[in-house]
């Protein structure tokens, strides 16, 4: 007990107050040094990009200098090239020379084709995000700032406006010229169309990059596969009004003639720009929030891809994009009790591990039956038509392939079978072609037209081909470098050629027969042993190509062998 001046007792103090009055002054001091450090942390922020303007005002000027060239030459572009082409396209739209059973059955699909492609846009840009992204900074950046205690929007916000301002300058040109291709097969008239293709590829480029930064933001992985499940669902149930793939096309059905009744397409207009404009505040908040580590990965893949680029070695890029492989369930097959029937098991246990492999196998295919469909009615475009539908067919056969790529770039994957690479590659075509029998013959069985069943007996020529790709290994430097003529140097053709030589053999060899069995209407014996000829040409020269590749493995399995025998014999 204590007494105070007028002789009353106080007992001892609160203990509840007292802890109540030091909670309080905790967080008053707690809030004085975040706001002290937010200040401190903003000053030096503004003081680092400060220096940054004035170190880098150089570099700055290099850029613009470039980026006014780039300007230079796509300007060039479309005086001398595009305009002249854009001319002849309205003067051949005016007189209806497209205007055939292909531009008609082209328009009619318009509802469901149009959204399809534009959710594919969509999806292949969160695709592109898990890589490279529109939020992307250089390996200086990385390494010198990102790890200082300075604020990160203002190092971040600039490339992410810079990825919004290419995507309003890119997408609006690419749909108004979808637009105006609309408009020359006769789907209506010309500004219309090409404004709402504009309009088209305005929001969806501008919804692409803020679902780029999402991906950059929160990753890359099982979510996106669902995300592509529901979209694919969404489009195949209601495609004009599943999602914004459906809401922007809206104004250019109408412009075409398939418009819903009423105003239905401005209400469409309008969901697509609140959904852009949702996606661009939703990318501006997220962007600052991407963490270091995803941004690193981006950096450096983006540099190893540039210099893959540089080198021509389209197959290190395309590794590089992949990146390592993320643990997952590991699928497998039971194991053969033949020996013959080893490659293809492991062939097959490949393609279930890679799923997606086996699904763009599926569309390729499917886009190849479809158009093969469409060469009866094209006329003039039959020729070019019948090059579509291989060359759909043969990217169908190369996602199948993977299995053979992958062993011909680490030749230890095959060391222990019994084969020579020339063998290994016969054998590696025998899942592909199962699989191509199988999606071909469906069609052809569902649509049973003259071109399908063509189409079936051209699956060999196409796995050969594929094979042929599969096994070319590095391009050679006498090749890159090429050999002067008159009309200048070799090389860059010599590279397309090397590149390409698989799927040009394959065209070459199987288009004629495709092409005379669609104008006669019958599959004929000498159709098919022509095709049957051409297949057995392109899988002997993959088998010629596997064995330059690794010509000495045939060698090295006899002397191994012969090795072993001696050791047993003593």
């Amino acid at each position: 007990m204590v007494a105070d001046a007028g002789g009353a007792a106080t007992g001892p103090p609160d203990s509840g107050r007292v802890s109540a009055d030091l909670d309080g002054a905790r967080a008053e001091i707690s809030g004085r040094v975040s706001a002290d450090l937010r200040e401190a942390r903003a000053a030096d922020s503004g003081r680092v990009l400060a220096f940054l303007r004035e170190a880098r005002a150089s570099s700055r000027q290099e850029r613009r200098k470039n980026s006014a060239y780039v300007v230079y030459l796509v300007a060039l572009f479309a005086v001398f090239w595009a305009a002249p082409l854009l001319a002849a396209a309205a003067r051949t739209g005016s007189r209806g020379d497209w205007h055939g059973e292909t531009a008609r059955q082209v328009t009619a699909t318009l509802p469901w084709s149009a959204p399809t492609l534009l959710a594919l846009v969509l999806l292949l840009t969160a695709r592109n995000a898990a890589w490279r992204g529109p939020v992307r900074v250089d390996l200086p950046t990385l390494h010198w700032l990102l790890p200082l205690p300075i604020a990160r929007g203002p190092l971040l916000l600039p490339r992410l406006r810079a990825a919004v301002l290419r995507s309003a300058l890119v997408g609006p040109v690419v749909g108004a010229v979808l637009g105006y291709v609309l408009y020359v097969a006769g789907a209506g008239g010309p500004v219309p169309l090409a404004v709402a293709g504009a309009w088209a590829g305005l929001v969806t480029g501008l919804t692409g990059v803020g679902a780029g930064v999402l991906v950059e933001r929160w990753g890359y992985g099982r979510s996106f596969w669902v995300c592509c499940l529901a979209v694919a669902v969404g489009v195949g149930v209601l495609p004009l009004w599943s999602g914004p793939w459906g809401w922007a096309v809206q104004p250019l059905l109408a412009a075409a003639g398939h418009g819903e009744p009423g105003e239905a397409w401005a209400a469409g207009a309008g969901l697509s720009a609140v959904c852009a404009a949702g996606a661009l505040v939703v990318a501006w908040r997220s962007a600052p929030l991407i963490p270091v580590a995803e941004l690193r990965s981006r950096a450096t893949l983006a540099s190893q891809v540039t210099a893959s680029l540089f080198a021509l070695d389209l197959r290190q890029t395309r590794a590089a994009v992949r990146g390592p492989r993320r643990g997952r369930a590991r699928v497998r097959l039971p194991m053969p009790r033949r020996r013959w029937l080893l490659v293809p098991w492991r062939d097959a246990t490949g393609l279930l591990r890679a799923p997606g492999r086996l699904v763009w196998g599926a569309l390729w295919a499917a886009v190849a039956v479809w158009l093969c469909g469409l060469v009866q009615d094209a006329g003039r475009g039959q020729v070019a038509l019948s090059a579509l539908v291989l060359g759909a067919g043969y990217l169908a056969a190369a996602q199948l392939v993977e299995p053979a790529r992958l062993e011909s770039d680490d030749h230890r994957r095959a060391a222990g079978l019994p084969y020579t690479f020339g063998a290994l590659a016969l054998w590696h075509a025998v899942v592909p072609g199962a699989l191509l029998l199988l999606g071909t013959g469906a069609g052809a069985l569902a649509l049973g037209t003259p071109g399908h069943f063509a189409l079936l007996g051209s699956v060999p020529v196409l796995v050969g081909g594929a094979l042929v790709s599969a096994y070319r290994g590095a391009m050679p430097v006498e090749v890159l470098i090429g050999g002067e003529t008159p009309m200048g140097n070799t090389g860059p053709l010599q590279a397309v050629l090397w590149y390409g030589r698989g799927v040009v053999g394959a065209v070459a060899l199987a288009a004629p027969c495709l092409l005379l069995t669609v104008r006669q209407g019958t599959v004929g014996v000498a159709h098919l042993a022509c095709l049957l000829l051409a297949g057995a040409v392109m899988l002997g020269w993959s088998r010629r190509t596997a064995r330059r590749l690794h010509g000495t493995r045939g060698r090295r399995t006899l002397g191994a062998v012969r090795h072993r025998l001696l050791t047993l014999l003593g």
